[in-house]
């Protein structure tokens, strides 16, 4: 058997860190958005073996059981009792590495997502989630998609009503940043102005897409240099409604009413930035392709 699942990138509309728990985890409150900028993530059943091979289409990212499918694959058959068949898994990389867009966690969760269809194993979205955040703190969200609260080290979801119709300018420069590392860089700051995420909820709630993009906040913009503050302007001198880093970066992104202006900005980020993506939001999580 055989299934292909669209796995969409993430972006942090907001994203506060709330507290350091005993065992080094960062509680985390965060409105999060999945995009149409996809990995496409193949598995098929290998009857000739019991074991996971995993092939990605690109060379600086970790095939076989170095991969985060691999494990995803293995929480799966552990949890559910279910027998590995031997799998396949092919990853068609489209998210950039490394850059706060949840690639490697979209990828997972689309293991997931697929397994439970090749298993037949009838698992609901809390169960689907519960394996994700067995591996990671992103995938429960990648699994679910649409426009999110997430609280908790990313396993407390409640969806909220999907974002109004706009457009979303990605840039990123040709740095990897380390997730650990700007944790621990965060941790040494003494004064950071938080986001109120209550109020871009409300914003979202709404439908207000404009105080919602003005809302824009991440508190890891704290820990990075000057390199995202010129990203930001040049988004925003191109009529971006606001514009923020996801995740732990460094990728930025700029939020546009229209297909004009976002299309006018990522030219004009070509010049200077190495991965530009120009995307619309996504409704949902991983789904599995037709």
């Amino acid at each position: 058997m055989r299934v292909t699942v669209s796995a969409p990138a993430k972006l942090n509309l907001s994203l506060d860190i709330t507290d350091r728990r005993s065992d080094g985890y960062h509680t985390l409150k965060m409105v999060m958005q999945s995009v149409d900028l996809c990995d496409t993530v193949t598995i098929q059943t290998d009857d000739d073996t019991d074991d996971i091979t995993v092939v990605c289409s690109r060379d600086d990212v970790p095939n076989g059981k170095d991969n985060i499918v691999s494990e995803a694959a293995k929480a799966v058959f552990e949890e559910t009792g279910t027998e590995n068949p031997g799998l396949l898994i092919k990853i068609k990389k489209e998210i950039p590495l490394s850059a706060g867009l949840a690639g490697g966690s979209a990828d997972a969760a689309a293991t997931i997502v697929g397994l439970n269809e090749i298993m037949d194993t009838r698992l609901s979205m809390d169960e689907l989630c519960d394996i994700g955040l067995s591996v990671g703190a992103d995938v429960p969200f990648c699994i679910m998609g649409g426009t999110v609260l997430a609280e908790g080290i990313g396993g407390i979801l409640n969806p909220l009503p999907h974002l109004q119709p706009c457009f979303f300018v990605i840039a990123k420069n040709s740095d990897k940043t380390s997730t650990k590392e700007m944790y621990d860089k965060f941790d040494r700051l003494t004064k950071v102005a938080h986001p109120d995420t209550d109020e871009i909820v409300g914003a979202i709630c709404a439908g207000d897409i404009e105080e919602t993009a003005h809302l824009l906040c991440n508190v890891f913009e704290y820990v990075h240099g000057a390199e995202i503050d010129d990203i930001k302007k040049i988004m925003i001198d191109n009529d971006a409604m606001g514009a923020s880093l996801s995740g732990s970066g460094p990728a930025v992104f700029g939020m546009f009413a229209s297909l004009s202006a976002a299309s006018r900005c990522a030219n004009e980020l070509k010049r200077i930035c190495s991965d530009v993506y120009l995307c619309e939001p996504c409704k949902k999580g991983c789904e599995i392709d037709d």
